[in-house]
């Protein structure tokens, strides 16, 4: 069980697993329903659940956050760098869920990719 724990993919794949749970409570909690819908839409900042929605639907209206995910993923494959490579994998991962699945898996995965292998390159592969 502890070989398990210590392989490089865990942590990745437990953000990646925790990110895509709370995208579907957002898409399906807050963004979906169309008794919310309509009550929000009549006063967007009424409420923690209409604000919470106000600030959710902007994420993917254009494809934001799948481009953020894209752009973050990029920019840590070429600079080889962890804290992007995280927001890749995270944006990839809510963007998949939340409507932007076009720019938001080559982020994920670039992103994905970043961390796995400097897990692997820092010798936490046993």
């Amino acid at each position: 069980m502890s070989i398990v724990l210590r392989h490089p993919a865990v942590a990745p794949l437990a953000f990646l697993i925790a990110v895509v749970i709370s995208a579907q409570l957002l898409r399906h909690g807050l963004v979906e329903p169309a008794a919310l819908s309509a009550r929000c839409d009549a006063a967007p900042w009424q409420g923690w659940d209409c604000r919470l929605r106000s600030l959710t639907v902007p994420l993917f209206v254009e494809q934001r956050i799948g481009f953020v995910a894209l752009s973050a993923g990029a920019a840590a494959l070429a600079l080889r760098s962890q804290a992007l490579a995280w927001l890749g994998l995270g944006s990839g991962a809510a963007g998949l869920v939340l409507y932007s699945a076009g720019p938001a898996a080559p982020g994920l995965l670039l992103g994905a990719l970043v961390l796995v292998r400097a897990r692997f390159a820092s010798g936490s592969r046993r």
